[in-house]
């Protein structure tokens, strides 16, 4: 089966003075243009929606991928991650008589938008981990906190979920785990880093830049 992929732009961006974070170029390229490019290397076949704005994609990428948008806007990644669930087809939205699976994709990745430094690695790494264990599977960033904004879920699991949840609109993405077990997938917690500030952005360019620590 195929890989699904959500990554998350609808954010405000209200700590970085509004300005698009997936947007943002980070060594040459834009932050959401590396990430896509880490979810390609992971799973070449993967489908990829993007909730919310795709701007930082080149044309030629933006025709990869699909875009949604959480009503109402800014209600937050739940609601952008629900509202991605629920344009990813499944089997009832095809006939009976053709060769789709009932889960189009058997695994779900689940990225925030502003995540330049993540890796294929560590992308195939939580696929192969769900797969194997039926449960989401997760890493933690630098303070040693589950990184729930990158994470591979069984995409039955994650849908199921979003119904028990309901309404998503300003709810927290932790509520997705609430009473489950993620499953730790190991990784340099700079892997996982995202950025809400300059401070946190020059920092993440400078681990990139040749003259570098």
């Amino acid at each position: 089966m195929t890989v699904n992929a959500i990554i998350l732009t609808g954010g405000r961006s209200r700590r970085f003075d509004g300005v698009h974070k997936p947007g943002v170029e980070v060594d040459g390229r834009s932050t959401i243009s590396r990430i896509l490019q880490s979810i390609r290397g992971a799973a070449a076949d993967s489908e990829v929606w993007v909730a919310g704005p795709a701007d930082g994609l080149s044309e030629t990428e933006q025709k990869g991928v699909r875009v949604v948008r959480e009503e109402p806007e800014f209600a937050g990644p739940l609601a952008g991650i629900a509202a991605a669930a629920a344009a990813i087809p499944t089997e009832a939205a095809f006939p009976v008589d053709t060769a789709f699976p009932a889960e189009t994709a058997d695994v779900t990745l689940v990225l925030a938008g502003d995540m330049p430094l993540i890796t294929a690695g560590h992308l195939g790494e939580l696929i192969s981990a769900c797969r194997a264990t039926g449960r989401p599977a997760t890493g933690a960033d630098d303070r040693g906190k589950t990184q729930f904004l990158c994470a591979a879920w069984p995409t039955r699991l994650l849908r199921a979920r979003l119904t028990e949840i309901g309404d998503p609109t300003d709810g927290a993405v932790k509520l997705l785990f609430a009473g489950l077990e993620p499953v730790a997938v190991a990784v340099d917690p700079e892997v996982v880093s995202d950025f809400d500030t300059a401070a946190e952005l020059e920092a993440i360019r400078t681990r990139l830049s040749p003259d570098g620590p």
